[in-house]
């Protein structure tokens, strides 16, 4: 019933950009990938319950004149058996876009994949888990931009 009620009435809605770790090209130094050699796997839709964050107003500098408003994070439900299904799985640093309005997608990185979900709020009568809440932190217009 819970499925049905997210992935059917609910009908919200983000992409999934998985990271193709394998075909990302790293520095031999640190890993680190390079903004262009980040490789992706093909998006996948997924069907969430979203909950974003109030917005925080922020300042580039150390007096406040220069301020800006940064989105808040998202923090999204999901069942693990839609990622079963999906044969998909959620990693930190994979990037995930959801639409705040028509014309308007706003983008986040996986901060805490949720795959821990062994407590009695994510599992089946605290047998075995079933659902994850998965924490995404707002990211730079020019960190990603989608595919």
């Amino acid at each position: 019933m819970g499925r049905e009620a997210i992935e059917g009435d609910g009908n919200f809605t983000l992409i999934l950009y998985r990271v193709d770790r394998e075909m990302t090209e790293s520095d031999n130094l640190y890993g680190e990938a390079s903004k262009d050699g980040i490789r992706f796997f093909p998006p996948v839709e997924l069907k969430v319950i979203p909950i974003l964050a109030e917005p925080e107003n922020k300042a580039y500098n150390s007096n406040g004149s220069m301020r800006f408003l940064a989105d808040g994070q998202l923090t999204f439900g999901i069942y693990d058996a839609q990622l079963a299904e999906m044969d998909v799985e959620l990693s930190f640093g994979d990037y995930v876009g959801y639409a705040v309005n028509e014309s308007e997608m706003r983008y986040f990185s996986i901060v805490n994949d949720g795959r821990k979900n062994y407590d009695n709020k994510h599992t089946i009568l605290g047998y075995k888990g079933a659902f994850r809440t998965v924490l995404c932190a707002p990211i730079d217009y020019n960190e990603f931009r989608g595919i």
